[in-house]
């Protein structure tokens, strides 16, 4: 065991014996709390010695914008100051939306705001115009590149 493990063995065996004289507890149940913490403390170094490989957690999965998040956001604009959640719910919207439509042309301003790792504060106009481009990209006829061809019977 290592020197750690042995010096929380002594406090959990200290700690036993301190509630012993403040219950005053009789010499079988003090015995019995006692040797509990003092088998607590050595298991406590064993199971600090295993060395045992950590399972490592896939990520979660982006989660679906839906009508909460719409409201969330009508709700940060419609007051006096929109707020930096505001501007932050656009700017993931925005993202969502580049990623989907990545080959339709963007205003150099959207494209600005999308480089930023935390967008600045804006005003009212700035998103309402923001939000305009994006519903134009998003109402937009989307191109497939891909055409899928389909094979006729013959």
């Amino acid at each position: 065991m290592k020197r750690s493990a042995w010096a929380v063995t002594v406090v959990l065996v200290g700690l036993a014996l301190v509630a012993v004289w403040f219950f005053g507890l009789d010499a079988r149940h003090g015995v019995v709390l006692v040797g509990a913490a003092g088998a607590a403390g050595i298991a406590n170094g064993v199971l600090e010695a295993v060395d045992v490989p950590r399972i490592v957690l896939a990520r979660p999965p982006e989660p679906e914008r839906g009508l909460a998040d719409v409201q969330s956001l009508e709700f940060s604009l419609a007051s006096t100051d929109p707020g930096m959640r505001a501007v932050l719910e656009v700017h993931g919207l925005a993202r969502s939306v580049a990623a989907a439509r990545p080959g339709t042309p963007r205003s150099e301003g959207l494209d600005a705001f999308l480089a930023e790792v935390r967008p600045p504060a804006l005003t009212h106009r700035e998103l309402r115009e923001l939000g305009a481009e994006l519903e134009r990209i998003v109402l937009a006829p989307q191109t497939d590149p891909t055409p899928i061809h389909r094979q006729e019977a013959p």
